[in-house]
């Protein structure tokens, strides 16, 4: 049989039942020891820091065993490197500006730091708690620190006062103009930091515990001017090619007719630069202030048409032809847009010292070119003549014939109308005129104005235009008749301050008209000369009605010596009458009707007698007229 021997120290003794019991209760009531012991400890540690951190517990190395919270706040403050003292330095190539970290708020967190000083140990878990405080004391715990970076408001005020600080407002560049000079200012680049942009940049270099001073590089965004340099200085460059003095020259002007001119200082007054037709910067015109300037150019430039003459020939009959010339106004809407269109174009380069003015023209009534050719067709048309008796009632004829001798060669153009009053001079003494007869108020007053018989010339004249077959206007008959005038068919003429009696027709042919009037000593003729038009011309017989046969009447004068006697009027006959005049053109087409009605009055013949009447024979009566005519004018009222 074989033996197998243990060695001692592996070999235990088997312990009967009873011995194990009591081995386990041994254990049991040791660790029951230990726990109570140790929680004997541990509450006693409590005990002694209720109010302070407990023992073993520092923050990066400053020990805050049993400090109370107030106690370790001033532990940490005396010996914590402060986090508030320093500042971050921003820079911009050499310019910089600095934040204090006490502006944004920077330091630490004291308050979170505490709490977790005084958490430790005391988590509510008794066991925990005391294995926790007995643990500390043989291995301390060291807690880290706790930063608060930045206040957020702060830091955004801060980064705002920054971007502003750094922030550069371009600069345009501008044209400085003096007078017709101009300079150019240069432009400046701006620059603009974005607020968000320095508050993360700030928030990451503070967000340590790193107490030291920080220096941040920035990235400014470049803002280019609206007006380069370039820009402005090809706005002067077109700026002084437009400024130069422009020659306005005037359609169909005269040798005599200088061209008008746009000074450069004008023009220079025009121009003004900025925005204009999406254009940042460029030269501007104003157009208001162009269109003003031409319209100066009005009275300049208008012309009206003159209608060529046909002259007379001192024997008779027709002579040549002086030339017309055209109506011109100007267009100065259409010229304003020209002298724009100019400016523009010397601006891209194109020179231009003149420019024609825009205007409008109208030929004349009768062009010069029309003149010519009709002369050798005209002829005399129609032709009237009036006689009477030269004497103090007409001026011994000069009241009469110097009025033909005005509207002798009186050219009427195609359409043209004739006024008497508008063809002859002023009626004045100084022209030769005298007083005359004048019908005032009815009656027969001799002397009593001066161009009394004109009526002599206008009757006249109206009879030559009525046979002529032309459309006639105005006309007038005598307060009373007179017999040297075609019954029905006189044309008496007046004019005052207050009231204007005329006699008028029109040339209501294709072809110019030229009159010719001749004055001598008793008679006076006008003459109608035209190219024939094959019109003819039929004037009834006059037709009377409402006869009244004037009186005879004596009346006393006291001034009068006594036996004399004085007739102051002649019997004039009253009476009724209308004539019609009927003008067929060459195919037999009635083109005019005119019907004149006259209703002459009754004028009892007036004598004045002295006191003590003597017996006579009535004296024999003076061609009626010689005072009876309406005169051109009261004494006192020249005549136009």
């Amino acid at each position: 049989m074989t033996t197998i021997t243990f060695p001692g120290r592996l070999m235990r003794p088997v312990a009967s039942p009873p011995a194990r019991r009591a081995t386990l209760i041994g254990f049991g009531a040791t660790l029951v020891g230990g726990l109570f012991v140790t929680t004997g400890i541990s509450a006693a540690i409590g005990v002694a820091a209720a109010h302070s951190i407990i023992p073993g517990v520092s923050i990066a190395g400053v020990e805050l065993s049993g400090l109370t919270r107030e106690a370790a706040t001033e532990r940490l403050a005396a010996q914590l490197p402060s986090l508030s003292a320093g500042k971050a330095t921003l820079a911009i190539d050499d310019e910089q500006a600095t934040v204090e970290y006490a502006e944004i708020g920077r330091g630490y967190d004291t308050d979170a730091m505490l709490d977790a000083a005084f958490g430790i140990g005391r988590d509510g878990n008794p066991l925990a708690d005391g294995l926790t405080r007995l643990r500390n004391l043989a291995h301390p715990v060291t807690l880290p620190l706790v930063v608060h970076a930045y206040d957020t408001e702060a830091l955004a005020r801060a980064s705002a006062i920054v971007a502003e600080r750094f922030s550069v407002t371009p600069v345009d560049a501008s044209v400085i103009a003096d007078g017709a000079t101009y300079e150019v200012t240069e432009s400046e680049a701006g620059r603009s930091l974005d607020v968000g942009t320095i508050q993360t940049m700030l928030a990451a270099a503070v967000d340590s515990t790193d107490p030291a001073d920080v220096r941040l590089e920035l990235a400014p965004t470049v803002i280019p001017p609206a007006v380069t340099t370039a820009v402005a200085a090809e706005a002067a460059e077109v700026a002084r090619a437009t400024v130069a003095s422009l020659a306005m020259e005037i359609p169909g002007a005269t040798e005599d007719e200088e061209p008008l001119e746009i000074s450069s200082e004008t023009i220079a007054s025009w121009l003004s630069f900025g925005p204009d037709s999406g254009d940042s910067y460029a030269l501007r015109i104003d157009e208001a202030a162009v269109t003003s300037a031409v319209d100066g150019f009005v009275e300049a430039v208008a012309q009206d048409a003159v209608s060529a003459r046909i002259t007379v020939a001192s024997g008779g009959g027709l002579g040549g032809v002086i030339a017309g010339q055209d109506g011109r106004e100007l267009d100065v809407d259409g010229t304003a847009e020209a002298v724009l269109a100019a400016l523009e174009r010397r601006g891209r380069g194109a020179t231009i010292g003149s420019l024609a003015l825009v205007v409008n023209v109208t030929e004349p009534g009768l062009t010069t070119a029309r003149a010519l050719a009709v002369l050798p067709q005209m002829q005399m048309i129609s032709s009237w003549t009036t006689t009477y008796v030269p004497g103090e009632g007409n001026g011994f004829g000069n009241n009469i014939n110097i009025g033909a001798r005005d509207i002798d060669g009186r050219n009427l153009a195609p359409g043209e109308t004739f006024s008497f009053w508008g063809s002859i001079g002023p009626v004045t003494v100084e022209r030769g005129y005298q007083y005359g007869g004048v019908i005032i108020g009815g009656r027969s007053v001799a002397g009593g104005a001066i161009g009394g018989g004109i009526c002599s010339t206008s009757t006249t004249i109206f009879n030559a235009a009525l046979r002529a077959g032309l459309e006639m206007g105005i006309r007038a008959n005598h307060f009373y008749y007179i017999d040297r005038y075609p019954d029905g068919l006189d044309a008496t003429v007046y004019m005052d301050e207050n009231f204007t009696q005329d006699m008028t027709f029109r040339n209501d042919t294709e072809n110019p008209i030229v009159i010719r009037g001749f004055g001598g000593n008793g008679f006076v003729t006008f003459e109608v000369w035209s190219v024939p038009t094959g019109r003819s011309v039929v004037l009834t017989d006059a037709v009377t009605s409402n006869h009244r046969v004037a009186i005879e009447t004596t009346q006393v004068d006291a001034s009068m010596a006594p036996g004399t006697r004085k007739r102051v009027e002649y019997p004039h006959n009253g009476h009724d009458v209308s004539r019609t005049r009927f003008v067929y053109d060459a195919n037999g087409n009635e083109i005019h009707r005119n019907t004149y009605f006259s209703a002459y009055r009754t004028v009892n013949g007036i004598t004045l007698v002295g006191p003590t009447p003597v017996v006579a024979e009535p004296e024999p009566p003076a061609e009626d007229g010689d005072e009876g005519e309406t005169a051109a004018v009261p004494p006192e009222t020249p005549a136009p």
